[in-house]
């Protein structure tokens, strides 16, 4: 009994001091997993994958100027002649560039001239050039002292130096670079810091972000820059970097993600790190690392007693949330969560868990019999019930193993059977392939070789296509002698029946080249058809009047056979010379060849809307069908033939404004107007971005005293290229794509900004477009503006039109309510020209009503004009509002409408529109004019 006590004491001793040891392991493992190389590896490979799935573009401040081949052919010689890198600098700062880094080495001198030459480019730039300074090693001994190299005195005094050390890592890749460094005691910032403005003292070197992508950054050649090919205006107020980019100058590094990159580039994406504030912030993990070891040494003791699929599942819910929440912290806020220690920690504690739960020596044993056994049945399966027919060879060719399959593919008449040769089963093509790749093995044979090929053989059922791959892989040896009678190498041969695929994309090519339903050309088809042809033709796109009526009426199924009833009557109408097509749902198209005169034009056109006055016959009914005609003469001044499409259908838009069947010619003149309202559309957040819009204001005077009251502030858009652009062409456009949002909010801004200079009794007017009003934020925007400028609530005036009444809701009454709560005034302009509700205008809290120009205008000689406005008054006035008449051009009229009773009114007659400055020297004009008690308000108005 004294026996078994003592065994049984050893056994739990020797089980209580595994368990310790593994615990101090475990524990342990936190602060060893960090240091070690191939954790750090690892990490890094994560750190990469987390960069290369969160892409970001650069934000093309920065501009690569690259020495690449074509700039190399074109001077002809390297090192250039500095005359070179001086007409570089001078027409980089003609193009307005902020800063120029060259990343050339300019430490030695040379021709004395081309010195010159260059010394004076950089003292026209202002200082602006960045020039190169590293530290170096000379001779064997890498542990000797690093030697300066900067720019020669004559360069450096004209130009800002900076640090370009470059600093690997273990592995061989670029991470990092120095942001600040001492030199000789003083500290010198690096050329990313340097151009990104970053002078913090503290910094020693950075991690660079590989996320922002190289693509993105714009680039241009030195040589179309020399040439004045380049595009200059893209330059104004850019950064520029100009280095070697051509493989010849050997200024590349190895890096995470990219694998090879220049070190302008380098610099570039540096500086974007630092712009972009993606300075790579590591999380410290030693203390995450001990609370998961923690944890596994805590359900190890205690709940180890539980199935394995319980830990199994937790780790690996543990390891996603993990890695997406290291993913979202790289993304986000520039965070490195280095998490291959946590993922090593965990795998080792499953590890104990399992040698805890079966007995680690019998469970190797276990695993180590059950590969042995199961390995080669493991293959035999795999390679027998492959769909894909596997075919194995020995060096001579002969069959070691294939798939059942094999026979079914190659038609064979039975099993192949092993040891029978290759070229007794099997297409010539593929013989020959396997004998040409074995001729290569034999000439390299240490390592693998693949060749993939396809192949077309005739089968009962036709032709069929089949993918081969052919791999040839070395087998092992021992002192040169095999170890079976496979030989020195294994053939393996994999087959694909692609002739399904094949088939289904020969239908693919051919349904984007012929229209399913009705058997027409494709767009596609069209375009092709009369490239292929090389002649001009007249293009007719025609529109089926009202078909989706039709459609509603008798169902889309009888829809579809009208349509195949109108394409063979247009196809036969087209003949052997002409093509018909369907471009669209309910759009057909012909095109004949070309007629150059009108008369010719309109006689086509005429024949072909004459195809529409007989009823077409469907399912035994007679259906009436109208057509609308857009025609266009295709010639090659119009571009390619897919342009007469486009231009046959911009006359069609035309076309289908005239009631029932009509047709329309192509007007050039339309085109250049939408190619106009297309490039007005695509600049416009460029422009309110770069300044473009500004704001006018018009007079708004009391008409008893003539004093100035106010002023409505007027979108103005002031383009480069295209001049002054209206706002009757630029607001619909804004109001169709919902950047009048943008605009609005802009518009406020500035407005009330310009109102705090102007005396206390002096309002702004700012219209609120419909769109605005439904789609913006506009409460939100007035309470910015009115905080970030000061404005009293009561000086802003909104002005709303009567087209907002169009929808009817509550939503309206209650942005109504909230602007009046916030305290400024509501107005409603154009009053009489939209929907005039009488019933909602007295349920509004509005302040002001303004009569439309339109009824002013004449007022003076048309007695219903002067019966409209004095309604209004009075209708304004019983309503307790305000009434402002606009365009008011004559003291007549003026007189007239302060005898009516008018409060305000604004027009040229009071002063056309106007800067903030002006309105501020109006306002002081009128107060004098008004102090003095003038008794004419045509003076009044004339101090505007």
């Amino acid at each position: 009994m004294t026996a078994d006590v003592r065994s049984s004491r050893s056994s739990l001793s020797s089980l209580v001091s595994v368990r310790l040891t593994m615990i101090a392991l475990i524990m342990a493992l936190p602060f060893i997993l960090p240091s070690l190389s191939a954790v750090e590896h690892l990490d890094n490979e994560l750190v990469e994958f987390r960069a290369t799935a969160a892409p970001r573009s650069a934000t093309g401040e920065f501009v690569f100027v690259a020495i690449d081949k074509k700039s190399l052919t074109q001077v002809g010689t390297w090192p250039w002649p500095r005359d070179v890198h001086a007409q570089l600098i001078d027409r980089l700062t003609a193009a307005g560039a902020r800063d120029i880094f060259l990343d050339i080495d300019f430490s030695t001198p040379s021709n004395p001239d081309s010195d010159a030459r260059l010394a004076k480019a950089l003292a026209d730039a202002g200082g602006g050039v960045i020039l190169p300074m590293f530290r170096q090693q000379f001779g064997a001994q890498s542990a000797g002292p690093l030697t300066l190299t900067e720019p020669i005195p004559l360069f450096a005094a004209n130009s800002w130096p900076a640090l370009v050390d470059v600093a690997l890592d273990s592995d061989g890749l670029m991470r990092s670079f120095p942001v600040m460094d001492l030199i000789d005691g003083v500290p010198t910032q690096s050329a990313p810091a340097v151009l990104a403005g970053y002078s913090d003292a503290r910094t020693g070197r950075l991690e660079i972000d590989f996320s922002i992508h190289p693509e993105t950054v714009p680039t241009l050649s030195v040589a179309d820059v020399l040439s004045g090919t380049a595009d200059m205006q893209s330059l104004q107020g850019k950064s520029i970097v100009v280095g070697a980019y051509a493989s010849e100058l050997k200024d590349l590094f190895a890096v995470p993600v990219y694998g090879i990159l220049s070190g302008p580039m380098l610099h570039v994406l540096a500086t974007e790190t630092l712009v972009q504030d993606r300075l790579l912030k590591p999380l410290p993990i030693q203390p995450i690392a001990l609370f998961l070891a923690a944890l596994m040494i805590a359900y190890t003791l205690a709940l180890h007693r539980l199935s394995l699929a319980v830990p199994i599942v937790a780790s690996f819910t543990l390891f996603t949330i993990g890695e997406a929440a290291a993913f979202l912290l790289y993304k986000h806020d520039a965070v490195v969560l280095n998490t291959a220690t946590l993922w090593l920690l965990l795998a080792f504690g499953l590890f104990m868990l399992m040698a805890e739960k079966i007995g680690l020596n019998g469970w190797l044993a276990e695993l180590a019999i059950a590969e042995n056994r199961n390995i080669r049945r493991v293959l035999k399966r795999v390679i027998n019930d492959s769909v894909d027919p596997v075919i194995v060879l020995d060096q001579k060719l002969t069959l070691l193993d294939a798939s059942r399959t094999t026979t079914d593919v190659l038609e064979l008449e039975g099993p192949v059977a092993r040891g029978t040769h290759l070229a007794s089963f099997v297409p010539t093509a593929i013989l020959d392939a396997v004998l040409h790749l074995q001729t290569v093995h034999l000439a390299d044979p240490v390592r693998a070789h693949s060749e993939q090929l396809e192949i077309s053989v005739d089968s009962t059922e036709g032709p069929r296509h089949l993918d081969v791959v052919i791999t040839m892989s070395p087998f092992e040896s021992r002192g040169g002698q095999g170890l079976s009678s496979v030989g020195s190498h294994v053939v393996c041969l994999t087959l694909r029946d692609v002739t399904a695929r094949r088939l289904y994309e020969t239908k693919l090519e051919e349904m984007t080249r012929v229209d399913d339903l009705t058997g027409l050309l494709t767009r596609r088809g069209l375009t092709e058809a009369m490239t292929a042809a090389a002649s001009g033709f007249t293009v007719f796109a025609i529109d089926l009047h009202r078909f989706g009526h039709l459609n509603e009426t008798l169902g889309r199924e009888k829809g579809d056979s009208v349509l195949k009833v109108v394409a063979a009557r247009l196809r036969r109408h087209a003949g052997l010379r002409g093509l018909a097509a369907r471009v669209a749902g309910d759009v057909l198209c012909l095109a004949v060849p070309g007629t150059e005169t009108s008369d010719g034009l309109e006689e086509r056109a005429e024949e072909l809307l004459a195809l529409f006055e007989l009823p077409f016959g469907v399912d035994g009914i007679k259906i009436q069908i109208n057509a609308r005609v857009g025609a266009c003469n295709g010639s090659d001044d119009q571009g390619d033939p897919g342009k007469w499409i486009e231009a046959a259908e911009f006359a069609l838009i035309e076309a289908k404004r005239v009631g029932g069947s009509g047709w329309r010619a192509y007007d050039p003149a339309s085109g250049l107007r939408r190619a106009r309202s297309r490039l007005v559309e695509a600049e416009m957040r460029g422009a309110l971005e770069q300044g473009q819009f500004f704001l006018l204001y018009q007079p708004q005077v009391a008409l008893s005293t003539g004093r100035l009251v106010g002023a409505e502030a007027l979108m103005r858009w002031q383009h480069p290229k295209l001049g002054m652009i209206s706002p009757g062409e630029f607001i619909g456009i804004a109001e169709a794509n919902g950047f009048i949002c943008d605009l609005g909010q802009q518009m406020f801004k500035e407005a009330c900004r310009a109102a705090t200079d102007w005396p206390a009794h002096v309002s702004v007017a700012v219209n609120i477009s419909p769109v605005q009003f439904q789609r913006g934020d506009l409460l939100a925007d007035i309470r910015t503006a009115l905080r970030t400028t000061g404005l009293a609530p009561h000086r802003l005036h909104v002005e709303i039109t009567e087209s907002i009444f169009l929808e009817q809701s509550d939503e309206l009454f209650l942005k109504l309510d909230a602007l009046r709560d916030l305290g400024v005034t509501i107005a409603l302009d154009d009053f009489g020209t939209g929907y005039s509700s009488l019933s909602y205008i007295s349920q509004l809290p509005l302040d002001k009503l303004k009569i439309d120009q339109s009824f002013i205008r004449d007022m003076v000689s048309d007695p219903a004009g002067q019966a409209i406005v004095q309604a209004v008054s009075a209708l304004a006035h019983g309503l307790g509002l305000k009434v402002v008449c606009e365009g008011i051009e004559d003291a007549m009229q003026c007189e007239m409408l302060t005898a009516m009773g008018c409060e305000e009114g604004q027009g040229y007659f009071f002063g056309r529109p106007q800067s903030a400055r002006q309105i501020l020297e109006l306002s002081t004009a009128h107060s004098l004019l008004a102090d003095r008690k003038h008794p004419f308000v045509t003076g009044l108005a004339q101090a505007g």
